[in-house]
């Protein structure tokens, strides 16, 4: 193959890839987004704490996730957002990973915190993480909202699921972008209501 034919396949494959990202966005309902963004709104104004978890890339979207929806409630006056990722304690994750496997290495945090009423959010490619399956399951029996992002067909955790966005699609990479992608929405739904509920007569 030439330079210029590499060159070629090279454009040809992003040009793809664009196209197939855009095919996904256009499958997605904003209704079932809003869903979640209701109830994370409802978690928030019960004070209720939101968990995060993932693996891998989705463990990264869960951290930045935490940090957008957490910072975005940083205002004077506002009360803040209890959110937090449960995939950024190295020390905690490998602990459990060793001693209990890592099966556990999320629903053993929930143990010491969930409770009635709060919110799991699961980020999932496939669906059928055990780990994934093992929190969401703990978090059901503790009375918790069950909320996933998932690829695929949504796997076990879309049975698990509350509420759930479906990115349907067998690559990891364009339903990692698509899960990015509904995480900076929610952050722009979320801060809207909160600006509504600022503006509502008390």
């Amino acid at each position: 193959m030439t330079i210029e034919q590499t060159q070629e396949s090279v454009s040809a494959h992003v040009a793809t890839y664009f196209g197939r990202l855009s095919g996904c966005l256009a499958s997605i309902s904003p209704d079932s987004v809003e869903a979640i963004g209701d109830a994370l709104f409802r978690a928030y104004s019960h004070s209720k704490q939101v968990f995060v978890i993932g693996n891998g890339g989705s463990a990264a979207t869960a951290s930045h996730m935490a940090c957008d929806l957490g910072k975005n409630t940083i205002s004077p006056n506002m009360r803040r957002f209890r959110i937090l990722s449960l995939t950024d304690n190295v020390a905690l994750l490998t602990a459990l990973a060793n001693d209990v496997g890592y099966d556990r290495v999320f629903a053993e945090q929930l143990v010491n915190l969930v409770r009635p009423g709060d919110v799991l959010v699961s980020i999932s490619g496939s669906g059928k993480s055990p780990n994934i399956l093992e929190a969401m399951r703990y978090a059901r029996g503790r009375a918790a909202t069950n909320v996933a992002l998932l690829g695929f067909d949504g796997g076990t955790a879309l049975t698990l699921a509350d509420e759930a966005v479906v990115i349907a699609s067998e690559d990891y990479g364009l339903i990692e972008d698509m899960h990015m992608i509904i995480v900076h929405a929610l952050t722009g739904y979320f801060k809207r209501r909160l600006e509504l509920a600022a503006l509502a007569p008390a």
